[in-house]
């Protein structure tokens, strides 16, 4: 009898000891596949705050002192005629000019008027007043210059951005991207502008100095590369609200 209680005391004690080896072996195992995928997970936000730091390093690269993009030009009353609806044609005018930047062709003054009253005609259709406000700039962008389009085929949207600063529009430019403005007329200081200038205008941002932008502006025949002071433009841009444009938001428009 002791031989027999013997063999089941070693049986016990080797069963017991197998059992712990596992659960030794199977804690080893987790404890190690845990500290794996800690790594994993560790080596991958490592790489999200590289990616971060390496943004946050192009967004705060120094921008050229001055740059300038060669976006063709046309008046918003090609022919000078500043009848109707020539004297509120700037919207339209601005966008031809994006649209012949992105699609790289010229702008002579009889291919400019066909196509500014093909944009009013489109407009009228849709029952639109002689001003309209940047939301419906935008739609003009979208119809006029990026549906259909072959040559941009990057191009996908155009985006309104609100309470625009210096730094923002440089980068724009910078970035080869004209911005378009909506503002106030009556204070943009532009000695060729009539009657104290209109009441709301549209013009397209090419370029920049230190201190000044350099501008495509429709309403006027010398409009290409006409420069306003930062202060002076900043002060301008106005949405049409209705009319009261001196209290309209503050918005511009790039095509992305």
């Amino acid at each position: 009898m002791k031989r027999y209680w013997l063999i089941n005391l070693i049986c016990i004690v080797l069963s017991a000891g197998f059992l712990f080896g596992m659960v030794w072996v199977w804690r080893g195992t987790d404890e190690i596949d845990y500290e794996a995928e800690l790594r994993i997970a560790n080596s991958k936000i490592e790489n999200v705050k590289i990616k971060m730091e390496n943004n946050v390093a192009r967004v705060n690269a120094a921008l050229p002192p001055q740059y300038f993009i060669s976006v063709p030009f046309t008046s918003q009353a090609p022919e000078k005629n500043w009848e109707q609806p020539w004297q509120d044609a700037c919207e339209e005018a601005a966008v031809l000019m994006l649209d012949a930047y992105y699609k790289n062709y010229n702008l002579s003054p009889l291919f400019a008027k066909d196509e500014i009253l093909k944009i009013i005609k489109w407009e009228e259709e849709r029952g639109w007043g002689s001003s309209i406000e940047i939301e419906k700039v935008r739609e003009l962008v979208e119809r006029f210059v990026l549906l259909n389009h072959t040559i941009t085929t990057s191009l996908h949207h155009a985006r309104i951005v609100n309470d625009p600063t210096v730094e923002n529009i440089k980068k724009f430019v910078a970035n080869g991207q004209p911005v378009l403005v909506v503002a106030d007329g009556k204070v943009l200081p532009n000695p060729h502008f009539r009657n104290g200038g209109p009441v709301y205008h549209a013009l397209i941002i090419r370029g920049y100095t230190e201190t000044e932008f350099i501008t495509n502006d429709p309403g006027t025949q010398f409009g290409r590369g006409f420069k306003y002071k930062y202060k002076d433009l900043l002060n301008a841009i106005h949405d049409w609200n209705g009319g009261d444009v001196k209290n309209g938001k503050r918005a511009v428009l790039v095509v992305e």
